[in-house]
């Protein structure tokens, strides 16, 4: 049996009750019945003492008659005459012979010094119980002390008949008894089992299970206020999740990485964008000098932990690398980060973390530098005309030659259109920039575009002596559903720029494919050639491999800028393959018609097909 379940320790426990209730009514009663017994025999005992003594005050001799044995015959009780000495003068039982001296016995000598006395002394056969009462005779001439004695034979009589009428009823009453204490036990501990399945669903985060308990009332309350916990526990964990949701959806959606660090700096949360910084899912439970090996960065946690302060950082970083370092191995290709790091407090007011607000500003930088470097660069354009025209300008003023006059007007006419090209080019630039700019396009068929592009080129390659060869690849006689004067544009900005990096006499190859997704457009030349470090950046404004090449062919330093913004437009990239001394490919793949236009026919094409 195990004896850890309460209904095994509640039978057990009603047991041992029960047998201890019963041993001690069972002691009390024998003892009861002993005492009773007891008093009722030495009572007996006295009147019959009171009564031989008076029948000896009245003759002396008497004791030597029948009469005193006939006495004890009929009262079952043993009498005993003892003279001063000690000696027994009569016995009614024993043979006076056989009997040693009295005169020590106890109830003798009580009596002998008191007048009555009694005793109690098991006897050496029967082991049972003989109480003695002794009276002492006065004025007798030769016996000093009565004594009479009896047997309790009625106790043990009394103990077999009560031993077997307790066994059998304890019998009984221990089989309704534990009858009794198996139904009270059940029904408390179904309860119990109802309530313990339900702590255990509660236990495997099951706060929605529900129990019905009748009784007992305490079981049945404690049930209902379990339910009304578990609904409470249920609700709270509901707003913390919710909270936590919250909060999971605004550091995700914040473009600065968040990193929040224990007191040891190791990761305990980390938003999505710190995941794309650092190029890794694993960043929690991580600590910070596994993810990043910066020793500024460590520092200026150290410091926020120590303060209430905001302590700021800008360092620089490429992959794994951050510092100076990085700024050597990644060259143009690192990131700029700016981090922001504060202590954090607990309930406590106890410093126990740091959280860190990383802000990538690469881009801001580039944008920054980019800005800087327009200023100069368009300072730098527009100085040399604008200096060329004054200076002319001025000359023409002072001049009287009519030769002198052409020559400068013509110098100032050129200088103007340099101006001229540079504003229109910026303009231009300008509208392609905007976030809203969505030019105007409709369908235009292939063959158009390259014979456009022919006569805004054909000049220029007449005067270069350089040879133009177009190709048109449409088996299907598509159109091309784009900006037909932008598309135009790019091309002859294309092809441009390769004349200008050939040299005379050299072919320049302009290929249009004309699939049904995609249109890709390929001008290639066998000039010069882009070195590999320059060809990231040929599509940035005045940016020029030959500078003093491209200046001296009237070019403004904007026509990949806006061969690269044109493809933007139009959801289209530009790309470029170059070789020094073998020439270029510049490749612009756009697609033949918008994304809304292909939706469009796609969903009339599954509309109509039905």
């Amino acid at each position: 049996m195990n004896f850890r379940s309460i209904r095994s320790r509640l039978n057990l426990a009603t047991l041992l009750i029960l047998l201890l209730s019963l041993l001690g009514s069972m002691w009390i009663a024998n003892r009861s019945f002993a005492t009773t017994l007891r008093e009722s025999t030495y009572t007996e005992l006295a009147n019959h003492t009171t009564y031989l003594s008076s029948l000896l005050s009245e003759d002396p001799q008497m004791w030597k008659e029948s009469i005193f044995s006939n006495y004890a015959k009929t009262t079952g009780a043993r009498i005993t005459l003892i003279d001063s000495e000690g000696v027994v003068r009569f016995d009614s039982d024993y043979p006076i012979e056989s009997l040693n001296n009295h005169l020590y016995r106890e109830e003798v000598q009580h009596a002998l010094i008191s007048g009555r006395g009694t005793s109690e002394r098991p006897s050496s056969t029967e082991n049972l119980p003989v109480l003695y009462q002794a009276l002492r005779l006065e004025g007798h001439p030769e016996l000093s002390v009565l004594r009479l004695s009896k047997t309790l034979v009625q106790l043990e009589e009394y103990h077999r008949r009560y031993q077997k009428l307790f066994f059998s009823g304890l019998t009984l009453l221990l089989l309704l008894c534990l009858l009794i204490t198996a139904l009270s036990v059940t029904m408390l501990t179904k309860g119990m089992r109802q309530l313990k399945a339900l702590a255990d669903s509660y236990a495997r985060g099951d706060l929605k299970a529900h129990a019905r308990i009748e009784g007992p009332q305490e079981l049945a309350d404690l049930s209902i206020t379990m339910q009304e916990m578990a609904q409470t526990v249920q609700s709270k964990i509901e707003e913390v999740e919710a909270g936590k949701n919250q909060l999971e959806a605004i550091l995700n959606s914040l473009s600065e990485a968040i990193l929040l660090l224990d007191s040891n700096f190791v990761v305990k949360v980390a938003n999505k964008e710190a995941e794309r910084l650092f190029s890794t899912e694993k960043l929690l439970n991580r600590r910070l000098s596994q993810i990043v090996s910066s020793s500024q960065l460590l520092s200026l946690c150290s410091s926020s932990l120590q303060d209430d302060q905001i302590h700021e950082l800008t360092i620089s970083q490429y992959g794994h690398l951050f510092g100076e370092t990085a700024q050597v191995v990644g060259r143009s290709r690192t990131r700029t980060l700016h981090i922001i790091g504060l202590s954090i407090r607990s309930t406590a007011n106890q410093r126990v973390g740091v959280v860190l607000s990383i802000n990538d500003m690469t881009e801001l930088k580039h944008l920054e530098q980019i800005r800087k470097d327009f200023v100069a660069n368009v300072s730098h354009e527009l100085k040399t005309p604008i200096t060329s025209i004054a200076g002319f300008a001025e000359a023409l003023a002072g001049s009287q030659e009519k030769a002198d006059i052409i020559h400068f007007s013509q110098i100032i006419n050129r200088q103007a259109t340099n101006m001229q090209h540079i504003v229109e080019d910026l303009l231009l630039l300008s509208s392609l920039e905007q976030q809203q700019a969505k030019p105007t396009m409709s369908w235009v068929p292939a063959q158009q575009i390259i014979a456009e592009t022919e006569a805004q080129c054909s000049y220029r390659f007449q005067q270069k002596g350089s040879s133009l060869i177009t190709h048109l690849s449409n088996p299907e006689e598509l159109e091309l559903f784009v900006n037909g004067m932008l598309i135009v544009q790019a091309l002859t900005n294309l092809l441009i720029n390769a004349l200008t990096y050939s040299e005379s006499g050299s072919v320049v190859h302009l290929n249009i494919d004309v699939g049904q997704r995609e249109v890709v457009m390929q001008v290639r030349d066998t000039g010069i050639g882009i070195p590999l470090e320059d060809q990231e950046r040929i599509f940035e404004r005045f940016y020029r491999v030959d500078a003093a090449r491209s200046r001296r062919q009237g070019g403004t330093g904007l026509g990949l800028s806006i061969v690269k913004h044109i493809a933007a437009v139009h959801s289209g990239t530009v790309s470029v393959q170059s070789e020094l001394g073998k020439g270029s490919t510049f490749t612009l793949t756009l697609p033949r018609a918008s994304k809304e236009l292909a939706s469009m026919q796609d969903r009339s094409s599954a509309l109509y097909s039905r």
